[in-house]
């Protein structure tokens, strides 16, 4: 720089020059009057190149605006031109906004509706259950529709009195829709041929066609709540029903097809049977369903008195309250009888009624949680993830400790 008298600093001519130079690139530089160009970024960087300084560039950006944004890529290349920060920052304020990006509407996939189940039974007004759980009955025309269940496996089970029960599992999946139709049939007698000759022994009387046909089974005096079929307390010696493997606290299912759940049936379903018929047998023996085909042979002239099973084999029986999932408001009280490989529970009303399978059972034990204030406990089974909820209840129905409960279905499990 050089001094002149009076103190005054004036620019060198070369910076004088450049200055010129670049208002003339800029039309609106000291013409207020014309339409400012917007600067460029090479505007930005021909100025500060030019030694204008940054205070200058800033108030002629104000003026005219820039076209461009300042990213951090531009903000470096204004530094290395001269620019200062508070430039920069002028900048910024003044970058045009970039274009908004398309919007458009977001596609949400809807939720996954629950599944549906449709029941169609002939004929209609029958009893169906899920899991062992009643659901209701169909229609007269023979139709129901549950729109409430978890996807997943579900065991079906479709029943009217005077009929064979109709089994099947069914997959559910989420927003589909799935149909069990049965068409349930009255039982009849299978046809079979007898056996040639059944082993004599000293206990098996003679064949004598014309007199009543004798099986050999004792009923339980006192069925066990829940209990399908007819439990019995043992087989006589030397019978038919020991001779095919029956024997005490077996359940008698069925007769020839014919459903039992008394004494009396089995009698009735044997009732016409002659002595060398061939009967068939079904019966639960703890773990599985079992079928023979049995040969009656004649009743001893005194039958003696019926068989007495070991009592720490037999069925233990508790009060209990089944919770129907809404934290105690809503249950059940009924009767809870293990043993003979079943867990048993029938509601005093009748509206529930379970067979649980001791083999079935994934474990049995207190809640951690889930009405944790009244002692309850719950039977998880293996399949289906399906949870059974209980409270050991006194006469009154005050809850009491589960704990003979869980110790007679472990002694049971064998545990």
């Amino acid at each position: 720089m050089v001094s002149y008298s009076g103190g005054r600093r004036i620019p060198n001519i070369l910076a004088l020059l450049a200055l010129m130079a670049a208002i003339a690139l800029i039309p609106s530089f000291g013409n207020a009057q014309k339409v400012a160009k917007k600067l460029a970024k090479q505007d930005v960087i021909d100025l500060l190149t030019g030694d204008v300084p940054s205070d200058q560039v800033a108030q002629e950006a104000r003026k005219a605006g820039i076209s461009f944004q300042v990213t951090a890529s531009v903000a470096k290349e204004i530094r290395d031109a001269g620019g200062t920060d508070a430039l920069i920052s002028v900048l910024k304020t003044l970058a045009p906004r970039p274009p908004a990006a398309p919007t458009s509407t977001p596609h949400n996939p809807p939720a996954t509706s629950p599944p549906v189940l449709v029941i169609e039974s002939t004929p209609g007004q029958s009893q169906v259950y899920i899991d062992d759980e009643p659901m209701g009955s169909t229609s007269q025309q023979g139709r129901l529709k549950l729109t409430r269940l978890a996807a997943g496996d579900h065991h079906v089970r479709i029943s009217l009195s005077g009929y064979q029960d109709h089994e099947e599992t069914v997959t559910l999946a989420g927003g589909e829709v799935a149909t069990v139709a049965a068409t349930l049939q009255r039982p009849s007698a299978p046809q079979v041929s007898p056996p040639t000759q059944l082993p004599q022994t000293e206990e098996t009387p003679t064949v004598n066609p014309g007199r009543a046909g004798y099986l050999g089974v004792a009923a339980m005096e006192q069925q066990p709540a829940g209990a399908r079929g007819v439990v019995i307390s043992g087989a006589f010696p030397g019978t038919p029903a020991e001779q095919a493997g029956l024997k005490a606290y077996d359940a008698i299912l069925a007769v020839n097809g014919r459903r039992v759940t008394t004494q009396q049936n089995i009698h009735d379903a044997l009732a016409g049977h002659q002595v060398g018929d061939v009967v068939q047998v079904t019966w639960y023996n703890g773990s599985t369903n079992v079928t023979r085909q049995i040969q009656l042979v004649a009743a001893p002239e005194r039958v003696p008195p019926g068989p007495q099973p070991s009592p720490n084999k037999g069925f233990t029986s508790f009060r209990v309250a089944h919770d129907h999932g809404h934290s105690g408001q809503d249950y059940c009280v009924g009767v809870m009888s293990v043993g003979n490989g079943m867990i048993y529970y029938k509601a005093d009303n009748g509206i529930h009624t379970f067979e649980i399978p001791l083999n079935s059972i994934k474990e049995a034990c207190r809640n951690a949680v889930y009405l944790v204030g009244y002692g309850a406990f719950h039977i998880r089974l293996n399949r289906g993830n399906v949870n059974y909820n209980f409270v050991a209840i006194n006469q009154q129905t005050q809850p009491q400790p589960p704990d003979p409960i869980l110790t007679a279905i472990d002694n049971a499990m064998g545990r």
